[in-house]
């Protein structure tokens, strides 16, 4: 009696919960698959006005803004890119022209991480880092530096010592000429000792488990694999459960007979097959993400079993800024492991920084180096003002502006501007611009056409949802506990499936079991 209770209780367990979460299995399979090959749908896009309210652009905010830089020949120019490619302003901010000529077209492809306005001669060139590669202005059009680490990779950051264009990737560094034709790059090494880190964040090589780039192509295709299965599986869970309700109610179907018997037989085969990959697929991905990163955030894994432990690069992956220290003649990196700093000739090894301020998961997002000898630290904590010279580190807060009275929160820094030196706005992430100085008069005016007009990149709107941000307008903070409870219940899932294919093979006799009286 006791067994019969506990059949009952694993088919009614197993059904129930499959049904509950069939759209979050199907949608988490076929966006996981999607997301895993950007390439193959870079080019499509929606329009932005069909997302949430809550990814509208507003002043500058969602990253329409990342980086800037002023023309120091007329103080009146200024540039500014971001997810909406670059944007050019003659009159201070007041009003803004897109420069797409020769630029990437895409929503995926134009967007730009950093902006350099290199000057040689007398004159200035504007070169821009984006998803795609690197570009520079000529001749009033984008062209592409055609380099074979630049071309369609990320350049997360642009920076100009003496007459030396330095771009970076998040694996490697190059250097150029600054003469005014056309940049030749050349590697820049970065000489570092590969024991300097003998531990990672652990939740990040669960990141790299989830989306399979742990073991590189194989590893993202073996999860595609995982994620056809669990659609496969969802599809023909759906068709049992239908012929079964069908059958109560002497409905007539089309999937009943040997289709049916053929499409059981698969389902338990494909989910005892698939059970173990399938749970640590959804661990992997529950755990990496709040709030149960929460409960590992503090723990770590050995260096080598990241990707870099193999490659023999000890920055793959890892680089997501830079800034050059005039009056040390140092460069300075911001990597997922903290702070490096080095020679820029490459004559010794990069030694790693006391971590000074609190950096969010979401790394550094901006990094500018001031006066020679200060770095100015940006990231969803905040935003800090290091002098290196006498170690002194202070947080920067937004300024009241008119009747806005400053409430003292940090900054959700997602870009920053200077001008001669000196920080005057901050842009937050969810509320856009905020001014540093309390009586500053720059305050750009975001274009109507960029709020009209957006689009934002496939990849992107199905990463939102894959991670369940798309629901934060409607369920707050709540949609924190979409990816976690669904993978904990996709594991229930695979677990009563599981014992139930273990009882029943228990109960297997010589010739072909029969289905009949079997419910899901």
């Amino acid at each position: 009696m006791q067994k019969s209770k506990t059949s009952r209780f694993l088919k009614w367990l197993h059904k129930y919960l499959s049904l509950i979460l069939l759209t979050y299995c199907v949608w988490m399979a076929l966006s996981g698959i999607t997301l895993n090959h950007p390439q193959l749908i870079q080019k499509f896009s929606l329009p932005n006005q069909a997302m949430p309210a809550n990814y509208q652009y507003q002043s500058w905010n969602r990253m329409s803004w990342r980086d800037a830089v002023f023309s120091n020949i007329e103080d009146n120019i200024l540039y500014v890119g971001g997810k909406e490619g670059v944007w050019q302003s003659l009159d201070q901010g007041k009003s803004f022209t897109l420069l797409s000529k020769g630029f990437p077209t895409s929503a995926y492809e134009k967007d730009t991480y950093s902006l350099l306005l290199a000057h040689h001669d007398g004159q200035e060139t504007l070169f821009a880092g984006t998803r795609s590669g690197l570009f520079y202005q000529q001749n009033d059009s984008w062209h592409p530096v055609t380099h074979p680490s630049l071309s369609k990779k990320r350049v997360l950051d642009l920076l100009q010592v003496d007459q030396h264009i330095l771009a970076f990737t998040d694996s490697s560094a190059f250097k150029a000429e600054c003469d005014g034709k056309p940049p030749t790059f050349t590697t820049l090494e970065l000489p570092r000792k590969p024991d300097q880190a003998t531990n990672l964040p652990l939740f990040r090589w669960l990141r790299k488990v989830h989306d399979g780039s742990i073991l590189g192509l194989p590893g993202r295709l073996l999860v595609d694999f995982v994620g056809l299965l669990l659609f496969i599986l969802s599809l023909s869970g759906i068709v049992i459960w239908y012929v079964i309700r069908c059958k109560k109610r002497r409905q007539k179907t089309l999937f009943a007979g040997r289709f049916f018997a053929l499409n059981f037989r698969w389902h338990l085969r494909l989910g005892i097959f698939a059970a173990l990959f399938i749970a640590i697929t959804a661990l992997s991905g529950a755990f990496a993400h709040p709030p149960l990163l929460l409960a590992i955030v503090r723990l770590t894994t050995p260096a080598c079993l990241m990707p870099q432990g193999s490659s023999g690069n000890p920055w793959h992956e890892q680089i997501q800024r830079a800034a050059y220290l005039e009056s040390k003649k140092r460069l300075i990196i911001a990597s997922k492991q903290g702070l490096f700093s080095g020679p820029i000739d490459g004559s010794r090894d990069f030694i790693r920084l006391p971590d000074t301020v609190p950096v969010h998961g979401m790394g550094v997002l901006a990094f500018e180096s001031i006066n020679g000898d200060k770095l100015l630290i940006g990231s969803f904590s905040g935003l800090y003002l290091w002098d290196t010279s006498n170690q002194i580190v202070m947080e920067l807060k937004a300024k009241a502006r008119g009747n806005s009275p400053d409430w003292g929160r940090s900054i959700m820094v997602s870009g920053i501007a200077i001008y001669k030196d000196e920080p005057l706005l901050a842009i937050d992430y969810e509320s856009g611009l905020k001014p540093l100085q309390h009586r500053s008069q720059l305050f750009p005016a975001m274009p109507d056409i960029l709020r009209e007009h957006a689009r934002i990149s496939l990849w992107h709107a199905l990463f939102e949802l894959h991670n369940g941000r798309i629901f934060e307008q409607y369920i707050g903070p709540f949609y924190w506990l979409i990816t976690p409870i669904g993978g904990i219940f996709l594991c229930t899932i695979i677990l009563s499936g599981s014992l139930i294919w273990l009882k029943r093979q228990k109960k297997k006799s010589n010739r072909e079991p029969s289905i009949k009286g079997f419910s899901l």
